[in-house]
């Protein structure tokens, strides 16, 4: 069936996530129609956007003052999120931003009271979120197998860029370890059991060599004595993992932020004396997204939203400054 309340997308920028995930995503959703690439390299932008049999747009304003777009996606590097997503909502279009949605919490708390004065949609693209091997996980900790949750611990980091000049290094661009890796870590924590946790302790690598912090780690507790223990950056042998440990037993999911589509996860759960790894279905993280975004817009209830990119901003910004006082 035609869905002729389709939401319309622009894309600002031509950002290799855009090309390879959300763009096709986007393109295959039948409830979203891909509208146009606006960019600041013509050439660029027209080749892009012929890939996806949409227009190219010469600049990033003049896809915001389009009034046949109904969304904008913000995959541009962090320090140009504030920017951007703010004359997007100002400009009454729909949100998705690729995380981190900004670089200090104060950044975000105008993001998000700007979406709230135009009643638009904001979602962080934490994709994972979205994948059917979390809800897996959900449930199978509900069943209470596990036992008393005690810790939680998840690591992500990967081997360094070949691009020396990638912006994840970049001061100016709003990089580094813990706007990227980090936040991953920190937004599953909050997404597996829940928002109440306090930054007590965390500490940043950045050697002299480089702008940006490219390693680190957060040590986090709540009032009912659940730690959780956090690791990431960009000079590791590459990790990808959460893993909830209770009284009864253990939990280890293995690709938890990165699972593409067609790839079936596994989870290891061990118990005393007995150890067993669960394949599970493939999935669309993506396409998922998507669905939660198309079904958000038309419930009109965003403030779950913009409570949980709120609280992760919060949590990114008290880890910096903790690690500050080290």
């Amino acid at each position: 069936m035609q869905n002729n309340n389709k939401l319309r997308v622009g894309i600002l920028g031509c950002a290799n996530i855009a090309i390879r995930f959300l763009a096709p995503a986007f393109a295959q959703h039948p409830d979203f129609e891909l509208v146009a690439f606006a960019g600041r390299n013509a050439e660029k932008t027209k080749a892009t956007a012929d890939k996806f049999s949409c227009e190219a747009i010469d600049g990033y304003q003049s896809l915001i003052e389009r009034t046949d777009i109904d969304m904008v996606y913000v995959p541009l590097p962090n320090a140009l999120h504030k920017e951007w997503c703010i004359k997007a909502l100002q400009s009454d279009k729909h949100v998705l931003c690729e995380k981190s949605i900004g670089c200090t919490p104060e950044e975000v708390a105008d993001i998000i009271a700007t979406a709230r004065q135009h009643k638009r949609l904001v979602i962080e693209n934490f994709q994972f979120r979205f994948h059917s091997q979390h809800q897996w996980v959900k449930q199978y900790l509900a069943s209470g197998v596990l036992g008393e949750i005690r810790c939680f611990r998840s690591s992500f980091g990967f081997p360094p860029f070949a691009d020396a000049h990638n912006i994840r290094y970049s001061k100016e661009l709003g990089g580094g370890a813990l706007l990227d890796a980090g936040a991953y870590t920190l937004k599953a924590m909050q997404f597996m059991l829940g928002g109440s946790f306090r930054v007590k302790a965390a500490t940043l690598w950045q050697p002299d060599t480089a702008e940006v912090d490219l390693a680190g780690g957060i040590y986090l507790d709540n009032a009912q004595g659940v730690i959780a223990e956090l690791a990431f950056g960009f000079d590791y042998f590459y990790q990808c993992n959460y893993e909830l440990w209770g009284t009864k037993g253990k939990l280890t999911c293995h690709r938890a932020f990165t699972a593409p589509p067609g790839f079936a996860p596994t989870v290891t759960i061990e118990h005393q004396g007995d150890q067993k790894t669960i394949t599970l279905p493939a999935d669309n993280h993506f396409q998922n997204m998507l669905t939660h975004f198309y079904n958000t817009v038309q419930s009109g209830d965003f403030e779950d939203e913009y409570q949980q990119i709120l609280q992760q901003a919060n949590y990114v910004g008290a880890a910096r400054q903790a690690a500050l006082k080290l």
